[in-house]
């Protein structure tokens, strides 16, 4: 009796699992999704665009096997994996043509069968894909720090450069004048003549605020930029006007100013404010600057041709100095008379 039972059970067992499976095998009807394109590129390349970036995909295939894609949303998706083989001795500068079907490869094992694949191109319907693939150049980029809150007169990176990828056909766009990486650095108080150290990440982009995108390596570098503080002006009172000529004009020649007055002038400089403090009247002379060439012309004044002497770096005329009017008088050479 109870063999009898066990037997039975075994049947009844048996029976449901092959009514389950047989359920699961039986080909499912047609069924009509929208799926995602992803297009995988190899690492030394990068995808511009791809279109479309929806297809509508129709398949069929064992009932337990579509409810298992369905319930996947990972794997409902039409994946275009392109390797460097694909790519070598392609024109990159112009749009490749991928057949959406072969981005559901990995569907076959699942016994499903693709019936229908289409995608919209902007009013046009087929089952193709058209992706922009480009390579990407390994190349040097220097640093530049953008200092705020204060003026800079130098400033450095360490390290000075640093690795870049960008694509090729993007590189070539971009005037090589313009391939620098902008790294800004935020300043808001500042003591007298700092040395400022900081981390900073590199804004991914070259060529500056219209430039195009980059990845560098490392992404955080070190800079260091030696600041000074606010520019300063000053007057240093009046100069008298110091000829600098050949001997040949000096010992034909005296010089003789138009107006009394110019026989001075104001000097004002401008520069970092401990520079400025530290710079004193004696250390500067204002020369009126004569060549071989200048003659004596009665008829009209000739203007005078003066530069400051002794400035040091780092401070300049805060304004040009005023033109001033001459002439040259010839020196009387002649014997005094006798007695």
């Amino acid at each position: 009796m109870k063999e009898r039972i066990g037997t039975i059970l075994a049947v009844m067992v048996l029976t449901i699992a092959i009514w389950v499976w047989a359920d699961l095998e039986q080909t499912s009807p047609p069924r009509e999704v929208v799926v995602p394109v992803k297009v995988v590129v190899p690492p030394d390349f990068v995808l511009h665009t791809w279109s479309p970036h929806e297809i509508s995909v129709t398949f069929q295939g064992p009932k337990g096997e579509v409810e298992k894609l369905m319930a996947s949303p990972d794997e409902l998706v039409c994946r275009l994996e392109l390797s460097e083989q694909d790519l070598r001795g392609q024109e990159l500068s112009k749009p490749m043509v991928l057949h959406a079907t072969s981005g559901f490869r990995d569907w076959a094992s699942r016994r499903l069968i693709m019936l229908d694949c289409k995608g919209d191109h902007g009013g046009r319907t087929d089952g193709d894909v058209e992706v922009n693939v480009d390579r990407l150049v390994h190349l040097k980029v220097r640093v530049e720090p953008r200092i705020t809150g204060a003026v800079a007169t130098a400033a450095t990176t360490q390290p000075a450069e640093v690795d870049a990828q960008v694509a090729e056909l993007e590189l070539r766009r971009l005037p090589e004048a313009s391939r620098f990486a902008v790294a800004p650095l935020q300043i808001t108080s500042m003591p007298l003549n700092p040395q400022v150290e900081r981390e900073v990440t590199l804004d991914r982009r070259l060529g500056g605020d219209g430039g195009i995108d980059a990845s560098f390596d490392p992404p955080i570098v070190k800079l260091t930029a030696r600041l000074e503080s606010s520019l300063v002006t000053k007057s240093l009172g009046r100069f008298p006007i110091l000829i600098s000529a050949p001997p040949e004009v000096v010992s034909r020649y005296r010089v003789v100013f138009q107006r009394p007055d110019d026989r001075t002038v104001e000097v004002e400089v401008q520069g970092p404010a401990p520079d400025v403090e530290r710079l004193q009247p004696a250390d500067i002379r204002v020369q009126m600057i004569l060549t071989p060439d200048d003659k004596p012309n009665p008829a009209a004044p000739m203007p005078a041709k003066l530069e400051v002497v002794g400035l040091p770096p780092g401070i300049k005329l805060a304004k040009p100095l005023p033109t001033v009017n001459f002439f040259l008088e010839e020196l009387d050479k002649r014997p005094p008379a006798a007695p």
